[in-house]
């Protein structure tokens, strides 16, 4: 009896898929802060946004009028002019060509006048492994494949964090795969020391993704032509928890495997809301996002026929 019970409960589960459409609350919008600079002699770009309902599809809401600035504990102040809606700018010159050197804190300091509220936050601009090389290689997987890495060595002393980027063709990949984190190239967690290592295999593999067809073929990663280009961005300690824990709340597949999954949560952020009015802290005005300054090195490489030959000349391969 017991087996035909089991046997029952078994087609209970999963014989029938109903479509369910959740009623969920709609919830006042929340301030959103996508503040992550770095040093780089380029444009630097914080975007002020609203938050949007679970389902909502639609473009986010821009935060406008704001006054954004950031300035180091030297005093060197930046001013972030929008240009865009709810896209705040601070452009380098000829004088001051980047927003300053690794070991440098940095403070954010956001008005919102209607609001009656500022928003706080500090950072440290801390150091970054440098890539020596990246490489395509012969894959496996469907035969005739290209596959990619990057080749960086840890830098010596405490444990650093990092977040690697990487653009095909010139495009940022953003898929929740393409948040790329490790401290110390990997092989440690924080606090630890290692030194000297080359980045693990399944970090500097990561740039490689892989895509299957609509019959569930796979796809080469890379094909004659492409070009790969890959930085490495050093973030705080901090930073390295929020990415981590973004990914995990992005890669949400469904099915039955969520019976066993977090629950959703907004995740904690080092903003602080304070009112203009006295400069007391602001508890009950909730926001998200992040606020940090990196130190970036980048590299690339093309598939083109000169790589193709170092790749059959030294036998690349993973």
């Amino acid at each position: 009896m017991k087996k035909y019970s089991i046997i029952v409960l078994f087609l209970l589960l999963f014989s029938c898929e109903d479509i369910i459409t959740p009623d969920l609350p709609i919830n006042e919008p929340i301030v959103v802060v996508d503040a992550w600079i770095n040093n780089l002699e380029k444009d630097q770009v914080i975007k002020l946004s609203e938050s949007q309902n679970y389902l909502d599809s639609s473009s986010p809401v821009p935060v406008v009028g704001a006054s954004v600035f950031v300035y180091d504990e030297y005093q060197n102040q930046f001013t972030f002019t929008e240009v865009n809606n709810g896209e705040y700018v601070w452009s380098p010159d000829s004088i001051i060509k980047n927003i300053g050197e690794v070991g440098t804190k940095f403070y954010l300091s956001i008005s919102l006048q209607d609001e009656g509220i500022n928003i706080f936050s500090e950072s440290q601009l801390n150091r970054t492994s440098i890539i020596d090389s990246v490489n395509f290689v012969r894959g496996q997987v469907p035969e005739g494949s290209y596959y990619a890495e990057f080749w960086s060595r840890e830098e010596k002393g405490p444990g650093d964090a990092y977040w690697i980027k990487s653009y095909i063709n010139g495009q940022l990949q953003t898929d929740y795969q393409d948040i790329i984190t490790c401290i110390d190239a990997g092989a440690s967690s924080e606090g630890a020391i290692i030194d000297g290592i080359p980045f693990i295999p399944p970090i500097r593999r990561a740039v490689t993704k892989f895509n299957s067809d609509d019959d569930g073929n796979f796809l080469s990663p890379f094909v004659k032509g492409d070009s790969l280009y890959v930085e490495i961005h050093s973030v705080t300690y901090q930073a390295f928890d929020f990415l981590n824990k973004t990914a995990i709340q992005i890669n949400r597949p469904g099915g039955f495997s969520e019976l066993f999954a977090v629950s959703l949560s907004n995740v904690p952020t080092n903003l602080v809301v304070t009112n203009i009015s006295d400069n007391s802290i602001n508890s009950n005005y909730p926001i998200v996002g992040f606020f940090n300054v990196s130190s970036v090195h980048g590299m690339g490489n093309t598939l083109d026929d000169e790589e193709i030959e170092k790749i059959e000349l030294y036998n690349r391969e993973w």
